[in-house]
């Protein structure tokens, strides 16, 4: 099997090469996958990111590099990164460090335990602000209301999902809340497809500093939740096609 690690990255000069360094040293000893590939979407950085990425790819074959000309937000380049992804499963990392590579085993572990076909790593201690834990615990919540599934972390960035399945989901969000369209899209498909979850380690930034602006995320973070309750009224009425009504492609 092939693995694929899918990233985006924004202005992470500062510690984006320890970082894919880490996640390759960790991969190249990984008993669960000989065969793997890293991508990672630089989105119109304004530092160095590209031109490092660029670099360690010149000295690391499995290291892929995606450049966006310009800032298209976070979600917009993690559908890159998966699009380009070609794995059996894709791992989705953020480019910060806060979930370390070291999560893999747990997550395999659960898909080989469950035959699922997904695994959400929960964040057991959020290293956040007290203001982005309320923000990721309420829309979770609802979401988790909306959906009918009662998720420990909706909003968990850490993700293993089945490749072919991953490619074929219709990512809508733009910004930061690509984690909860994720979640979303995965969870409309119902009992055909499983999602399973696993704690997780969740470190704090060592380097850097995040681009949420906070006013802004939770303001766009609403928004999205609200778009999300009216797609599933819409679906819940058959005005829109919900994806367990269709076949599920699944290899």
């Amino acid at each position: 099997m092939k693995l694929s690690v899918a990233s985006p990255a924004y202005n992470e000069a500062a510690g984006i090469e320890k970082v894919v360094r880490r996640w390759l040293e960790y991969l190249e000893t990984s008993p669960q996958f000989q065969d793997f590939e890293v991508i990672v979407c630089n989105d119109g950085s304004r530092d160095e990111t590209g031109t490092i990425l660029d670099g360690l790819a010149r000295d690391l074959p499995a290291l892929h590099p995606i450049h966006h000309a310009v800032n298209k937000g976070a979600a917009a380049a993690l559908a890159t990164a998966i699009a380009s992804s070609s794995g059996d499963w894709v791992l989705l990392l953020d480019a910060d460090g806060q979930f370390p590579i070291e999560n893999l085993p747990r997550l395999w572990h659960m898909i080989e335990q469950t035959g699922a076909d997904a695994v959400i790593g929960f964040r057991a201690k959020k290293e956040d602000t007290v203001f982005a834990r309320f923000g990721s615990w309420a829309s979770g919540f609802l979401c988790s209301r909306m959906y009918g599934r009662r998720l420990k972390d909706f909003n968990s960035a850490l993700k293993l999902v089945r490749g072919s399945l991953l490619r074929a989901l219709a990512l809508e969000a733009k910004g930061l809340n690509y984690s909860t369209d994720i979640s979303g899209k995965l969870l409309e498909f119902g009992p055909a497809v499983k999602v399973v979850e696993t704690e997780a380690i969740h470190v704090p930034r060592r380097t850097g500093r995040s681009s949420r602006t906070f006013m802004r995320s939770a303001w766009h973070r609403f928004l999205f939740v609200c778009y999300l309750a009216f797609r599933r009224f819409l679906q819940s009425r058959r005005v829109l096609q919900s994806p367990q009504d269709l076949p599920t492609k699944r290899s």
